[in-house]
């Protein structure tokens, strides 16, 4: 090999990017929430003594907590510490007060600027249940070439990157109008090579040689990329092949195409490969000849040297056929967060213009928001955790904040058998008590209006004893048992309790189809007492 060859391969692979990771790393200074917080399994709701951490859409709590909820005795033994079902007393429900902390502690938000491409998704850190953009998100369309994300995720879920490929006879059998990375029957290289021909100059010639090598055939290994999309929730994708050459029966949604992206970008070495602008490489053909290759990305985003850079671009792919129209997913950071943009069916340089304008409003967007957290310091939790003496796996998923242990939310499934689902409110909700005991309302129905708390008339009248009728007719609500009786109009602030008028300051109302009433003169009709707060809702199932 000439020495201006061999010197031009070593500098390439010394500039190519390094990895990148997604775990938190301790100790960290970050901005972050700190707020007070509830949990609710089922009908079952209490305040929790610690404060909830959110960061990067994920929600943190106090160990002494869950364990707590789930009545798990905790221990610790050098530095690790030991859970244990010790039958220790349940949480009540009772509160002495709310919380009335406010202030803007909202993390998420929603945006909606005009852009050219037809479908378009962005999702802030892949665990938010919401996008912050989207545009006929759930079409059914073509995917063209962005299929080959999923194609690099298998390989390197199911294989290893030092993988010897020998590349078979399949290859020759691509049409002969996809882009290809020029790779012949017998080339031997690595599983990481064949990636870098895949995903760069969007080899279909590569695409095939993965499938034959994951999945035995092209075939089975297109039924494997349908079922992996629907076990990551892509319940509205298809796989026909390995590569997104048009076939009818090869479809997506931006949003499912999201949620493959979003699987994709917790692997270090997808970000890397799918980053590279340029790589260098050499292999041998199948007469034993060294073959030097070199592949530009058709992703002109993550291109310095073009007009439509990004720098915050992590790692993306195009795609292109004459009906699919031109697709784009990206992979961005900023600061602590990350976001999966999707683009089908645009132009070839809009969908970039896109990208950027809809990254732009989300970045000033997040960066208002982050004003109102607070800087904390995260250390690592370097110790062990067991549950009944068994190990559990915990990841990056346990910190301390000033010798306080903190859990991600998510390991609640670890905790427990008997719950499958976590999630969190996305904002601070309303919470009432009456007597001090907490009354449970479906999430978001509650209000305030004029300084007065509204809450859902059923769930107060069962509560405090009282028997409820609506007239459809006439909009009323009534509310008996065998000495109160309370009738109220919707949108009328003259109520009658036992006969006699008395007026409101804010009238009964109906919202979502609910009928909701003011709390504060109903429990004092009752002759019972009423506190109410905020706080986020940790929801278990």
């Amino acid at each position: 090999m000439p020495k201006k060859i061999i010197a031009l391969f070593i500098a390439v692979i010394f500039i190519l990017p390094v990895n990148i990771g997604n775990a938190m790393e301790f100790p960290k200074e970050i901005k972050a929430h700190e707020e007070s917080y509830f949990i609710q399994y089922n009908d079952f709701q209490t305040l929790q003594g610690g404060s909830l951490i959110s960061y990067k859409g994920k929600g943190y709590i106090p160990l002494q907590d869950a364990a707590q909820f789930l009545s798990l005795s905790l221990s610790m033994d050098s530095g690790n510490l030991y859970l244990s079902n010790d039958n220790i007393e349940k949480p009540s429900n009772l509160v002495d007060e709310l919380p009335k902390q406010s202030g803007n502690v909202e993390d998420t938000f929603r945006m909606n600027p005009i852009i050219n491409t037809y479908a378009g998704l962005v999702v802030e850190n892949t665990n938010h249940a919401q996008p912050i953009f989207s545009k006929n998100a759930h079409a059914k369309l073509y995917p063209a070439s962005t299929t080959k994300v999923m194609t690099a995720l298998l390989a390197i879920e199911k294989g290893s990157l030092q993988d010897i490929v020998k590349i078979g006879n399949g290859v020759k059998n691509v049409p002969s109008d996809s882009s290809k990375a020029g790779i012949k029957p017998g080339d031997v290289m690595t599983l990481e090579q064949l990636l870098y021909a895949l995903m760069l100059p969007s080899g279909n010639d590569a695409a095939v040689a993965v499938a034959q090598h994951i999945g035995g055939t092209e075939q089975n290994f297109a039924r494997m990329m349908t079922q992996r999309a629907k076990e990551l929730g892509a319940l509205h994708t298809n796989f026909t092949n390995a590569h997104g050459y048009h076939n009818k029966n090869l479809y997506t949604t931006a949003s499912d195409l999201a949620l493959i992206v979003g699987e994709a970008a917790t692997h270090p070495e997808f970000l890397k490969i799918a980053r590279t602008p340029y790589y260098l490489t050499s292999y041998l053909n199948k007469k034993g000849v060294r073959v030097m290759k070199s592949w530009s990305s058709t992703n002109e985003i993550i291109n310095r040297n073009s007009a439509h850079y990004f720098p915050s671009i992590q790692a993306g792919k195009t795609g292109y056929t004459d009906l699919a129209r031109h697709n784009l997913v990206s992979i961005a950071m900023n600061g602590d967060h990350q976001y999966i943009v999707v683009m089908l069916r645009g132009d070839r340089t809009k969908r970039y213009a896109d990208t950027k304008k809809l990254l732009m409003e989300a970045y000033g967007k997040r960066t208002q928001l982050d004003r109102n957290k607070k800087t904390m310091t995260f250390n690592s939790f370097n110790h062990s955790i067991y549950l009944n003496n068994k190990l559990l796996d915990t990841k990056n998923d346990v910190f301390t904040k000033s010798n306080v242990t903190y859990i991600s939310i998510d390991l609640f499934k670890n905790l427990s058998p008997s719950i499958s689902t976590v999630y969190m409110s996305q904002t601070q909700e309303l919470k009432a008590t009456i007597n001090k005991e907490l009354l449970a309302f479906e999430p978001d129905t509650a209000t305030i209006e004029n300084g007065r708390m509204l809450v859902p008339a059923r769930s107060f009248f069962e509560k405090v004893g009282l028997q409820l009728t609506w007239d459809e007719k006439t909009q009323t609500v009534q509310a008996f048992s065998e000495d109160t009786s309370i009738t109220m109009k919707i949108n009328n602030k003259d109520v009658y309790v036992n006969g006699t008028k008395i007026q409101l300051d804010v009238p009964a109302t109906i919202r979502n189809g609910r009928t909701l009433i003011p709390i504060r003169f109903a429990t004092e009709k009752t002759g019972n007492a009423v506190d109410w707060g905020v706080g986020r809702t940790i929801y278990l199932k």
